[in-house]
């Protein structure tokens, strides 16, 4: 046990018993607390890992805690047992185990958004909506609501909101029975289908809340509803439950988390010891201090003061500055960095924290004028690029043959002449002799004499590619399989071909290549000696990767939003666009929804860990329109005022000092 854990953070270690609620305020040491309560159960009262479930957000979080924990138990056999891992990890494990429970087979494919959106095309398609009217996104969006939240299917209020709750309503079993034909899930099934099975199977809730005897939740106050209850069920055994979270760092409610889970947890559990981790490590009392009396003005929260114990230097705290617009706004931006980095501040050590992503766009601009290396975290992911869907596509249909929507993205990408029309002909066929689309592919020569002469040949082309392909899975190691699926299919020619020039063929090409990388460097490879068991769980691991991952910020400015900036830190951070409607936004005004704009607020202030610039511009374009400002209410409340750093004054004499060292070593 650290010998360096404060008095409360020993509390939350060793009170291990019933349920325990940690209020961990920013900079409080949250992972650090998480992973030594593991360590204790395991060191210090003998718990066996594999009986200790952690739950958090995101595979980052999980790995920095798996990190963490080998390091504190120097074992790696026991680290190793502990199930630490995601909500969504923990519920693809179970049904892994539990799959003809639900009337799925083994094999069952997780969709991407992009195939359900595809998928939920053709619902519409069979049930006469239109695809012009409605879009498909929103439709999968609102059964993703109604899925975490069931009673949403019975509320007027939601129902009526808006014609696609209603339309989604209307598809909601639809959907799920071209899921199902299709041994397909969707993220949220899950968490949704899991917990449908533990409320209903008691042998089978029984097995898992017997196993794990004690239970960490990581940033309880995201949790939706349905994760709420996944997680009241899994301790309905034993009841040792220990959630770790900060009500003010509540930001998503926009994707269903619900604050009022960490608010009511002395409600939803009985004989709850609370403890308060206050003492924030990571920045200045000024920055601490001022988050602290911006965050006071939320009505419902949990009563905490938090503080620090360092105190600000020359130079740093919190600064104010208002520009004439937006642009300025930026440029000033540039040249405060490019003054520090002749100071010997790093670029990694910045970053620019937006409220909304269009607020990127100026800084683009002026950090490429000023020549600053930047990265706008939250861009396309690379699994997410379409020729690494493509080449996932191909290998999802070898692996599961219900899997129609990839079959549709693949069947004539690179083009090989089939069209629209010898499509929908397959397809038909497919339907009307009850044989499943893959196995009308393997098995096309016994068929081809219901299509065209031309039809026949490009299907007959198609259907000798996958057949090959196929054969291959089944005896090639993962690597070989790879380069086997590329050549075969030209999709690098392809790519060469149609490319919109030089540049962007070039990119695709490195990701290509960089593909074969993500294959040879699994550390799963070892253990398969063909591709099919390898992929099976490489292209799960695949969905599973969240908007948590990001690209490496090494020697970067990093340009973030305050939602994708939660849990990390920076030595100096700016606030661009700190006006009324701004942030805080103008929609959150007009919904009366200022609470969760204020977190949002106070989570991007306690980034920072010496130093805060907020600029408020005086006039923003709109649609092409200027219009004037008003600084937002924040600054107010958060009693900030003045154009000059915090801290004690800089002693001229020191600044002279430290120049002439500088022309010195120079």
């Amino acid at each position: 046990m650290d010998k360096n854990l404060s008095a409360p953070q020993e509390k939350a270690v060793k009170t291990t018993e019933g349920a325990v609620l940690v209020f961990a305020g920013a900079g409080s040491g949250k992972t650090r607390v998480i992973t030594h309560r593991i360590a204790w159960l395991v060191e210090g009262k003998g718990v066996s890992p594999e009986n200790i479930l952690a739950v958090t957000f995101t595979n980052k979080a999980a790995r920095e805690m798996r990190e963490r924990l080998h390091s504190l138990l120097d074992d790696e056999e026991k680290s190793s047992g502990v199930t630490l891992c995601t909500f969504h990890a923990l519920g693809l494990s179970i049904l892994h185990k539990e799959y003809e429970k639900i009337g799925y087979p083994a094999d069952f494919t997780i969709y991407s958004p992009y195939e359900q959106s595809e998928l939920m095309k053709r619902v519409m398609a069979d049930e006469k909506v239109s695809s012009e009217r409605f879009s498909a996104q929103a439709i999968v969006a609102a059964i993703s609501k109604m899925k975490n939240d069931p009673s949403l299917r019975e509320k007027t209020s939601f129902l009526v909101s808006n014609l696609t709750n209603a339309v989604a309503n209307r598809l909601f079993e639809p959907y799920c029975r071209a899921m199902k034909v299709r041994a397909a899930l969707d993220f949220d099934d899950l968490i949704t289908l899991t917990l449908d099975l533990l409320k209903n199977d008691d042998a089978v809730r029984m097995k898992y809340a017997s196993k794990y005897k004690y239970i960490m939740v990581d940033e309880y106050q995201d949790t939706n509803h349905a994760q709420f209850e996944f997680v009241k069920l899994l301790s309905s055994v034993h009841k040792n439950i220990c959630v770790v979270g900060d009500d003010d760092q509540s930001i998503y409610s926009w994707r269903g988390a619900n604050v009022e889970n960490i608010l009511n947890f002395e409600r939803d559990f009985e004989n709850v010891t609370i403890v308060k981790l206050e003492e924030n490590y990571r920045s200045i009392s000024e920055i601490v201090d001022t988050a602290g009396k911006l965050i006071a003005h939320n009505s419902k929260r949990s009563p905490k003061k938090c503080f620090a114990s360092k105190n600000g230097e020359a130079g740093e705290g919190i600064k104010v500055v208002r520009k004439h617009n937006e642009k300025e706004e930026a440029e000033f931006t540039a040249q405060e960095i490019m003054r520090w980095k002749s100071e010997g501040i790093k670029y990694n050590d910045v970053a620019v924290i937006v409220r909304a992503n269009f607020q990127t766009r100026f800084f683009e601009v002026a950090f490429s004028q000023f020549g600053i290396p930047f990265v706008v975290v939250g861009g396309s992911r690379f699994f997410e690029n379409k020729e690494i869907k493509d080449i996932l596509a191909y290998i999802r249909i070898l692996l599961n043959p219900h899997d129609e929507i990839n079959l549709r993205r693949i069947i004539n990408y690179p083009a090989r002449g089939i069209g629209s029309g010898t499509m929908e002909k397959f397809f038909s066929v497919s339907a009307s002799m009850k044989l499943l689309p893959m196995q009308l592919v393997e098995d096309f020569g016994i068929y081809k004499t219901l299509f065209s002469t031309e039809q026949a040949s490009s299907l007959g082309g198609f259907s000798a590619l996958i057949n090959e392909l196929k054969q291959k899975f089944e005896s090639a190691d993962p690597l070989q399989f790879t380069a086997f699926l590329v050549k075969q299919t030209g999709i690098e020619n392809e790519i060469r071909k149609s490319a919109e020039n030089e540049d962007v063929a070039r990119i695709k090409l490195d990701n290509i290549s960089a593909f074969f990388d993500a294959v040879s460097t699994d550390p799963s490879l070892p253990e398969h000696k063909t591709a099919r068991p390898f992929f099976a769980r490489f292209v799960n691991n695949v969905s599973l990767l969240g908007s948590g991952e990001e690209e490496s910020r090494e020697g970067k400015v990093t340009i973030i939003t305050a939602h994708s900036a939660k849990g990390l830190e920076f030595e100096r951070v700016f606030i661009p666009g700190f006006y009324q409607g701004g942030f805080p936004n103008h929609l959150a005004i007009e919904e009366f929804n200022v609470d969760e704009e204020r977190r949002l607020a106070y989570v991007a202030f306690t980034r920072a860990r010496k130093r805060l610039v907020i600029t408020i511009p005086e006039t923003v374009s709109f649609r092409g329109n200027t219009r004037k400002t008003e600084p937002s209410v924040f600054i107010k409340e958060s009693e900030l005022n003045g154009e000059k750093y915090g801290g004690p004054p800089i002693d001229p004499n020191k600044m002279i000092e430290a120049m002439l060292a500088k022309l010195r070593k120079g």
